[in-house]
């Protein structure tokens, strides 16, 4: 997602709980940054970050009946 766009979704998103349903590479001017967007709220992942949310979300397909 680009920069400018993931600022706009933030910004109309607000204070909202989020489960962030899918995350993506965050770009500026065609380049990728190192951060991570979620596409629903806008909110910044750090690499380290999207790895532990990935972790938890494989422990919890695991733990599914």
């Amino acid at each position: 997602m680009e920069y400018y766009t993931a600022q706009k979704v933030k910004d109309a998103w607000g204070n909202k709980p989020c489960d962030h349903p899918h995350i993506e590479r965050e770009y500026y001017s065609g380049a990728f940054l190192t951060n991570y967007i979620c596409v629903q709220c806008g909110k910044e992942f750090t690499i380290a970050q999207k790895l532990e949310l990935d972790e938890e979300r494989k422990q919890l397909v695991r733990d599914l009946p």
